[in-house]
């Protein structure tokens, strides 16, 4: 049993001298020295930076890196610069630091984009930057958030597409699921929703979630990294700054000290429901018959007689489980139960349901549509 654990612990131990094996001269001799507290030392860092590689899949469990990149998405801001310098200890993979310059803050985003370029670059990392004018951009209806977000997905699956990366980490972290959870809580979203900020989905992983916000700040000025203060985090206007800023913090203040930690608490328990309502709808799925049409209005047409033969709650999972598969806005209860209504019998219908998606009902057939999209 003892060899066992050694030769468990074995890849632990290389992980972190090959990361000490990065470092600057200076760097190696400031962890040598008593300044910096445990909690953000090289020790306890690859501790938690091996458990977090080798379960989100990007190392393997002797330590070892993927072979293909890996795509850093690096704002500049102090979660992603904590990201960056991360990997850059911690990983020998291919990085690449992609940044999306969205045009809304004019000469202040170019700043951002020109610190993320020099950092990266000081680092001996490629950094790839997208310059985008997003309030130029937005589809019909769209909101400055939305839109800046679904352009800037956009661009970071072109070029992982492009380098044939691995993946791409995202820099959200412990507050960012505890703002998303109460947010979608607070518009009905349901279980989809409140299930927070998944681990990984799809090429995207979150490898800091566990993390406090105040936990990487204090990182940085540690190691002595800058980072720069989007100014538009501080306009409460934008709903999920009044979250971040005013709501949580009231919270916090009146009702429980711990809001942050019950919420991300509920958020984990809500993953399990989201799982297993997934794993019926695709039960649901596979009992309706599915015609998929191909083009610029491409999308999937489901028998209604079928549909409509379904439980009202049957109904309700299909559609959430529909809005995952094309990528469509998550509806509230509210209107996932207005549509679900709406398919019932055989009155013609239209239902709009955002980002360019939308549901047409006739007599025998309920068309699914998503301008765009190649499903």
């Amino acid at each position: 049993m003892k060899s066992c654990r050694g030769s468990e612990s074995e890849p632990r131990k290389l992980f972190y001298r090959r990361a000490i094996a990065r470092m600057s001269p200076e760097e190696r001799e400031k962890e040598r020295g008593r300044d910096i507290p445990y909690e953000f030392s090289l020790s306890a860092l690859s501790s938690f930076f091996f458990e977090t590689g080798t379960r989100q899949g990007w190392l393997s469990p002797d330590g070892v890196p993927d072979k293909k990149p890996l795509l850093l998405a690096v704002s500049g801001g102090c979660d992603s610069m904590a990201l960056l310098w991360l990997f850059r200890v911690f990983c020998e993979s291919e990085l690449v630091a992609v940044h999306f310059e969205h045009g809304i803050r004019g000469a202040e985003s170019r700043e951002d984009a020109l610190f993320v370029e020099e950092a990266a670059r000081r680092w001996g990392i490629e950094a790839v930057i997208c310059h985008e004018n997003v309030p130029r951009s937005l589809e019909k209806g769209e909101s400055l958030e939305t839109g800046a977000r679904r352009l800037r997905y956009l661009f970071f699956e072109r070029i992982a597409e492009e380098r044939g990366a691995y993946g791409v980490a995202l820099g959200h972290n412990r507050e960012d699921v505890a703002e998303t959870t109460l947010f979608h809580l607070l518009r009905g979203s349901g279980v989809r929703g409140l299930a927070g900020i998944p681990e990984r989905r799809g090429i995207f992983f979150r490898p800091l979630l566990s993390c406090s916000h105040d936990f990487l700040r204090n990182l940085l000025r540690h190691r002595g990294i800058t980072w720069r203060e989007d100014r538009t985090n501080e306009d409460n206007g934008y709903t999920r700054n009044f979250i971040r800023n005013k709501l949580i913090p009231d919270i916090e203040k009146s009702v429980n000290p711990k809001a942050i930690d019950h919420l991300v608490a509920f958020a984990e328990e809500m993953r399990y429901y989201r799982e297993e309502e997934e794993r019926q709808g695709d039960i649901l799925i596979g009992l309706i018959e599915i015609t998929r049409e191909i083009g610029l209005n491409a999308g999937w047409d489901f028998d209604r007689a079928a549909t409509s033969a379904l439980p009202l709650r049957d109904r309700t999972v299909l559609i959430r489980e529909i809005g995952r598969r094309l990528e469509v806005p998550v509806l509230s209860r509210e209107r996932c139960l207005e549509l679900a209504l709406l398919m019932e019998g055989r009155r013609r219908f239209e239902f709009q349901c955002g980002k360019g998606a939308y549901i047409l009902g006739d007599r025998n057939v309920i068309k699914w549509r998503k301008s765009g999209c190649d499903y």
